[in-house]
């Protein structure tokens, strides 16, 4: 009868932590396509109608990254200050909410190839 009950609060815990870990997926994603998919693309790309017209940059160029500096102090200033024809956020979003963003930002570079 212990084991059972001890079993039960060992999965419950972890199912507790997957959920935890899908819901904050969701919020990221939702925050991302609410924020800056009608520029930059749900997929990253830029290639939507605003992103064209704003000349938003593609995050999955490794050009991109390449070009002028990329940390995350940067990409946060960017987002929080906005850039060119791009907004402001640091009104809008809590902290929390833009490092959430600059992480999802990240996650559309790939990889270096090497030789």
């Amino acid at each position: 009868m212990v084991a059972v009950l001890l079993f039960g609060l060992i999965t419950s815990g972890i199912a507790a932590g997957v959920q935890r870990k899908s819901s904050a997926r969701l919020k990221v994603d939702e925050l991302f396509n609410r924020n800056c998919a009608r520029c930059h693309g749900a997929d990253g790309r830029g290639d939507t109608p605003s992103g064209h017209l704003f000349k938003s940059p593609d995050f999955t160029s490794s050009e991109w990254w390449q070009k002028d500096s990329k940390s995350t102090t940067a990409l946060r200033g960017v987002v929080v200050r906005g850039k060119g024809s791009m907004p402001a956020f640091g009104k809008k979003l809590t902290r929390t909410e833009i490092n959430l963003l600059v992480d999802r930002i990240r996650k559309f570079r790939k990889p270096e190839r090497q030789s």
